[in-house]
């Protein structure tokens, strides 16, 4: 808790605790301590108002940026399935244009006398030759075949959006977290490329009764620090396991720590280590009470300059109650 907050509530405290004690023991209310009070209400609803607007702010930021990186993934095979139907109309051209020239010499070989029937011919089978040797077809089929894979990559990025923000977000459901991780890994890609090594390890899972798109969020925050938090080139690892009681997902990275003195207070809310502006201090906060809602545990191990690891474990159990909805869901 923030120590503007922890203030006002030691406040609330003692003036409740003053209105208490005089009316027990018959006294009159001290105005002065009734304006205490309410004051200290009032500052309390106007903190708990601000938090509330800087996590939506915060959160369509972090949507914004989610947006903007999907819509990269997409537009890299968007543009090779482009160029590749480009192509493609060259080629059919090139091969309708080879096609005509085998007609003509058809209809010339049909046409023709016994004094042009040799040059017919041989008309004829040039344009054979050209048609039979040209690749414009092979070579179309193999560019028509990548831009189905480019297609493809689109769907299955569209189709982990679509599972990362489903609909029936507040609804709790049995998922498998190795598709959870999967979606976030794969929404979370454009941060991680061309820089950041993933390396999974995915243990066969029991189903976990949760809100999906909670812990899809939690998956992608610690996902998001983790990149992060490498400077320039790492590795970022994944190892989900189960054992009888619960499932574990950990991820890991090589970046660059989190200092001693910062570990306590992690998953403060608006506590942060980044430098000013890079960061709100909600991720992890948001993290932690999403897996405290499903009655889950998240554990951290840093050193600093080497990498951090958290762990989080998740009751089997389907008798896990529905947590509460959030309001904000952002990357720390």
């Amino acid at each position: 808790m923030s120590l503007v907050p922890a203030i006002l509530l030691t406040l609330l405290g003692m003036s409740l605790g003053a209105l208490l004690g005089r009316r027990l023991f018959g006294a009159a209310p001290d105005p002065g301590v009734r304006a205490q009070l309410e004051a200290a209400q009032a500052e309390l609803k106007t903190q708990a108002a601000s938090q509330a607007q800087v996590m939506h702010t915060t959160k369509l930021a972090s949507l914004g940026q989610m947006v903007a990186g999907v819509a990269h993934e997409i537009n890299t095979p968007l543009g090779f399935v482009k160029s590749n139907v480009e192509v493609v109309g060259d080629l059919m051209n090139e091969h309708e244009q080879a096609v005509r020239t085998l007609l003509q010499a058809v209809d010339l070989v049909a046409s023709a006398d016994a004094s042009r029937a040799d040059a017919a011919r041989a008309a004829l089978v040039r344009a054979r030759a050209a048609l039979a040797g040209g690749t414009g077809l092979e070579d179309a089929r193999g560019l028509l075949s990548d831009s189905l894979e480019g297609i493809q990559t689109i769907a299955n990025l569209v189709l982990n959006l679509k599972g990362f923000a489903r609909v029936d977000r507040d609804g709790m459901d049995l998922v498998d977290l190795n598709d959870s991780v999967r979606s976030a890994l794969t929404v979370a890609a454009h941060q991680l490329r061309d820089r950041v090594k993933v390396v999974t390890q995915f243990g066969d899972l029991p189903k976990v009764r949760c809100m999906p798109s909670q812990l899809n969020q939690v998956f992608l925050n610690l996902v998001t620090n983790a990149a992060q938090s490498i400077a320039e080139r790492g590795t970022i690892t994944v190892i989900t396991r189960a054992t009888p009681e619960n499932v574990e997902v950990s991820i890991g990275d090589t970046g660059c720590g989190i200092p001693e003195e910062a570990l306590p207070r992690i998953f403060d809310p608006f506590f942060t280590t980044k430098a000013v502006g890079e960061g709100t201090g909600l991720g992890l906060s948001i993290v932690h009470k999403i897996v405290k809602a499903h009655n889950g545990t998240i554990h951290v191990k840093t050193a600093t300059g080497r990498g951090t690891t958290f762990t989080i474990a998740l009751p089997v159990s389907s008798k896990t109650a529905a947590p509460a909805p959030l309001s904000g869901k952002v990357a720390a």
